[in-house]
């Protein structure tokens, strides 16, 4: 697809045909006069984008469309082409535990154009479980801005004898190996959070891996247990299909706030759960990590992003791309450290 561009000041005085560096110094003059004539306050969003062109901004998703992920950075996607002037388009890339997206970015051009919508799976868990990954999670990326941020919910077929997470536990400890938990994947981010959370409570939980349908699985009793974020079980749970025993977060959620974290049952839980953010290729300039965590901070805080959010039971994160960048080092370490422990390290 070929995109039009309107004649810029610059194509009048210099014409299509104009070599690279005329095009660079008058490109560097209308900037600056520009900048002299409006102010730092009213100088026109263009000029701190991304890039300086019309070229849209591409944000590849490792996952395909219609999941959650998907629809939030669509919608961010369409917010922030607007704050920027020029166009956000996404892409599903689907496959991998989302690293062939992930690659795709860790080998692009750091000039803002190519960027990724990461998730725990591509950013942390999915490396770690890889004996030769395609990239390192925090030497291949620039990030950005976390987006959001959650625990998982313990949730339980109803026929299950056990009604609270307490009762869970003393279940599978009496049957030790007869209790079994759903992923969506041998290596997926829930997998490793439910061996984790079983090693921190002590208990034997076999592992059944499904390539799709994992909560239906657990609604029809193929599997007694499974860890996922919300909002993917609302409607399972309002529908009274599963229930919820336990989150494994600090604190309760506004969604679900008659359900307890595992901390307050005086269980031990470890700190999993789900999150996204945006994040570029390595080597992104300062000034366009700036720009783009400015912009997405300012799309999270609007109402209709909030709205969208709280609808499916989960919270905006934001915050400064350093400590976006933290978060994902913090986490590439702690599962990389946990994954061979397991037997994870996969060709």
């Amino acid at each position: 697809m070929t995109i039009g561009v309107m004649p810029t000041a610059a194509t009048r005085l210099l014409g299509a045909a104009a070599p690279l560096a005329a095009w660079t110094r008058v490109a560097a003059t209308l900037a600056t006069a520009a900048a002299l004539a409006l102010g730092p306050a009213e100088a026109p969003a263009q000029a701190s984008a991304p890039a300086t062109s019309a070229r849209p901004v591409t944000v590849l998703i490792g996952f395909g469309p219609g999941g959650n992920p998907d629809v939030a950075m669509r919608h961010i996607g369409k917010r922030l082409s607007d704050r920027l002037g020029q166009p956000v388009v996404v892409e599903n890339r689907p496959g991998a535990a989302g690293t062939i997206a992930a690659s795709a970015v860790a080998r692009a051009a750091p000039d803002g154009h190519t960027l990724l919508f990461g998730v725990a799976a591509n950013l942390a868990v999915a490396p770690a479980t890889m004996a030769r990954p395609p990239y390192d999670p925090v030497t291949a990326f620039t990030p950005i801005v976390e987006v959001a941020r959650g625990p998982y919910v313990l949730l339980v077929r109803n026929d299950l004898p056990a009604r609270s997470a307490r009762e869970f536990v003393e279940w599978a400890r009496a049957n030790p190996g007869r209790a079994n938990f759903g992923s969506p994947g041998q290596g997926s981010a829930h997998h490793l959070a439910g061996e984790m959370l079983w090693q921190t409570l002590d208990l034997k939980v076999q592992h059944v891996p499904f390539t799709s349908g994992m909560l239906n699985a657990l609604i029809g009793g193929q599997v007694d247990v499974m860890l996922d974020n919300l909002p993917a079980p609302m409607a399972a749970l309002r529908g009274g299909r599963v229930r919820a025993l336990a989150v494994t977060g600090p604190s309760r959620l506004a969604a679900l706030p008659d359900v307890p974290t595992l901390r307050e049952l005086g269980l031990p839980s470890p700190e999993a759960g789900f999150w996204w953010g945006l994040a570029g290729p390595a080597g992104l300039p300062a000034a366009t990590v700036a720009r783009l965590n400015r912009e997405v901070n300012a799309v999270l805080a609007e109402p209709e992003t909030q709205a969208l959010f709280s609808g499916w039971g989960v919270a905006t994160s934001g915050g400064s791309a350093e400590a976006f960048a933290r978060h994902v080092a913090e986490e590439a370490a702690r599962w990389s450290a946990f994954a061979p422990k397991l037997g994870l390290k996969r060709e």
